[in-house]
């Protein structure tokens, strides 16, 4: 085992005592097959990130090597890995399995970065990968000494004729990644905490729908309303949707028309906020003369979108005949009873 500590700015917001981790596999698969022949865990600590780097020399080593691991996530209250809850953890617990390691392989509770990074930054990246994720978000580009591709031919070579050439540089690509993780976790909290200044109205959509998936719904409700502030564009009319549809699962149904009218105007151009107030007016507050003129009005602002409008309109010029009937039939049913209620008199 490598132990080694590193000089470590000042991180903020601070992820706490969490164990980075990072492992190196015989192959991508997965399954009984499959080893882990390297593990790198960093932790940041009072001086600086202390890096634990665990080689596996030979298969036979496999339960000492889990064993030693098992001891570095154990001090620290939060573990933390780039796509690990699909492959490292899966992988570590099967070759824990596999060694006939007593009880299971146990940590402490999980997130995975990757995770996290698709929720709130898919929509700036063309991919999720951790080398273009430290490009496109951290800022920086490593001179990585071994493509991932060649990471496990270089452990073969290892035990097929002890050749140290690409080893080296297949354990330094492990320990650059665990050193990104460390760097990667604080500006992730950063963008859930709304603490980016650069933040845009797809920014605060993604963490709107983030957060209010995962419960916290006041910060994602915040979210979407800083998207929807933005009053043009795509996800500013998405954000505004999302909110309409919150405030009529609530009953606040006037709340809900007046959001999507200021959207109406803000964002003129886009016709799913049309056809979410015709809807609104049509069904919920049973306006079809509104829903009408809200129908006739997008359809000579987006005339390129007039035909999908087409069965609506007609339903609802059908509603306005109809009620218009109704009250002409109610109307001249007093003026024929007028007469009579004079002659009693």
């Amino acid at each position: 085992m490598r132990q080694d500590v590193l000089a470590l700015p000042a991180l903020d917001p601070d992820p706490g005592n969490v164990a980075y981790v990072d492992t190196e596999t015989t192959g991508l698969t997965g399954g009984a097959g499959t080893y882990v022949f390297a593990a790198a865990v960093a932790r940041p600590i009072d001086c600086g990130l202390r890096v634990a780097q665990l080689f596996l020399p030979e298969p036979g080593m496999e339960s000492a090597f889990l064993h030693a691991l098992q001891e570095e996530l154990e001090p620290a209250n939060g573990l933390a890995t780039f796509n690990g809850g699909s492959f490292d953890l899966p992988v570590l617990r099967t070759r824990w399995v596999m060694a006939r390691m007593p009880g299971e392989l146990t940590h402490a509770s999980h997130v995975d970065l990757l995770t996290l990074v698709r929720a709130l930054y898919k929509h700036r990246l063309e991919s999720c990968t951790l080398r273009f994720v430290e490009q496109r978000v951290l800022g920086y580009e490593r001179d990585d000494p071994l493509p991932s591709a060649l990471v496990p031919d270089a452990y073969f070579d290892f035990l097929r004729a002890g050749s140290l050439n690409f080893l080296e540089a297949a354990l330094e690509h492990n320990r650059l990644d665990v050193i990104s993780l460390v760097h990667l976790h604080s500006r992730l909290l950063r963008r859930l905490g709304g603490g980016d200044l650069d933040m845009n109205a797809e920014d605060w959509l993604a963490l709107g729908r983030h957060r209010w998936r995962r419960g916290a719904r006041a910060d994602g409700w915040r979210a979407l309303r800083n998207a929807t502030a933005f009053a043009k564009g795509e996800a500013a009319a998405t954000a505004g949707l999302l909110l309409t549809r919150l405030l009529l699962r609530r009953g606040s149904i006037a709340a809900a028309d007046q959001l999507l009218q200021w959207l109406e105007a803000s964002v003129s151009d886009d016709m799913r906020v049309s056809l979410a107030r015709a809807r609104l007016l049509e069904w919920r507050r049973r306006d079809p003369g509104g829903a009408l003129s809200v129908v006739e009005d997008a359809r000579r602002r987006m005339p390129e979108h007039a035909w999908g409008l087409e069965g609506r309109r007609a339903r609802l010029l059908r509603k306005v005949d109809l009620r218009s009937g109704s009250r002409r039939k109610v109307l001249r049913m007093v003026q024929l009873e007028a007469p009579i209620l004079d002659s009693i008199r």
